[in-house]
């Protein structure tokens, strides 16, 4: 009986294509080979493809199949663990495997679009209670002196100036001047049309992941992230210019009501597979940050910290977790 063909998605069409190179090298090395064909198949906005020594085999988009020497080879499952920002992030590529009828892990289409978009995504979990910071958004299209001047009538200095859709802290800004914010909201504008203004909450920084497995959703021991720059920029996140101490240095208390909220995050906004949820811990008290749907699968990433803090073995995590994926979409 031959193995199933398992598509391993890299590249993507934002800033973090280096970083998802990175992730890929890694989860290729963790599937297990006995039971799976796994193809590393690069997302580019030029071209898909799978690269064989020095050969580039493109993906027929109509079924995304690849076709080497005359043989033709479809996927029975794509696995989106080193994908990060577009289209895997926002859901675009979910949806193309929806209609073409291909099973994927990770995110559905809403909740990857929810949780790409900042601001939506603080809408929708509102009501879950988890505390947020006060935040406005600013559209390319938008006045920017009006926008400077309901910034500084609503939202109190320091605040950060962001992309709000987009990640690995690019085009991010902390202000403390009311004369940088034009600034702050133009170096946003370069990353996405949308810009995202949000308070500074003062406090300790939080990363928990949360997985699937067996019909039940866990999480993992947190993360404390501690920068060695001004906020968790590109440099503390891939240079080494950060302390990630796991598990975290906190009472049992906290950490169990960091993983209810990780928990309630993730189910509100329809998790599947894996994702990871960022906390700002200011007086006992949770703000929400982000959710990462395609999290870093480097050996030095939070989430395999996390995997392993937990007393399992990272390579049987996420085998287990791919296994579980293909009996369901086997059925």
């Amino acid at each position: 009986m031959e193995k199933p063909n398992i598509a391993l998605l890299t590249g993507g069409f934002s800033a973090e294509s280096n970083i998802s190179e990175l992730s890929a090298i890694k989860v290729h090395e963790w599937i297990d080979k006995t039971k799976y064909n796994v193809w590393l198949i690069h997302i580019t906005q030029n071209q898909w493809y799978h690269k064989y020594g020095d050969i580039l085999y493109s993906i027929d988009k109509n079924d995304f199949s690849l076709t080497i020497e005359n043989k033709k080879i479809k996927f029975e499952l794509a696995a989106f663990f080193p994908l990060h920002g577009p289209p895997a992030e926002d859901g675009k590529i979910q949806a193309y495997f929806e209609l073409i009828g291909l099973p994927y892990m990770g995110c559905n289409v809403l909740s990857s679009a929810i949780t790409f978009d900042k601001q939506a995504c603080k809408t929708f979990i509102e009501n879950t209670g988890v505390a947020l910071a006060k935040s406005i958004v600013f559209r390319k299209e938008n006045n920017i002196a009006n926008t400077i001047s309901e910034i500084q009538t609503k939202l109190s200095l320091p605040v950060f100036v962001k992309p709000n859709k987009n990640g690995s802290s690019y085009g991010v800004s902390k202000v403390m001047q009311n004369e940088n914010l034009n600034e702050a909201l133009q170096k946003a504008l370069k990353f996405d049309d949308e810009v995202i203004v949000e308070e500074f909450i003062h406090g300790r920084e939080f990363s928990c992941g949360v997985y699937q497995l067996e019909g039940k959703t866990k999480a993992l021991p947190p993360t404390e992230i501690i920068s060695q720059t001004d906020f968790f920029d590109y440099e503390a996140k891939y240079l080494g210019k950060s302390i990630e101490i796991t598990p975290a240095n906190i009472n049992n208390n906290l950490t169990t009501e960091m993983q209810n909220w990780a928990i309630k995050i993730f189910e509100a906004v329809g998790c599947s597979t894996l994702s990871r949820i960022d906390f700002i811990l200011n007086n006992d008290t949770f703000y929400f940050l982000e959710v990462n749907t395609t999290p870093g699968m480097t050996n030095e990433s939070i989430v395999p910290q996390q995997v392993r803090a937990a007393g399992m073995n990272v390579e049987d995590f996420i085998n287990k977790l791919i296994d579980e994926k293909f009996r369901a979409s086997s059925n």
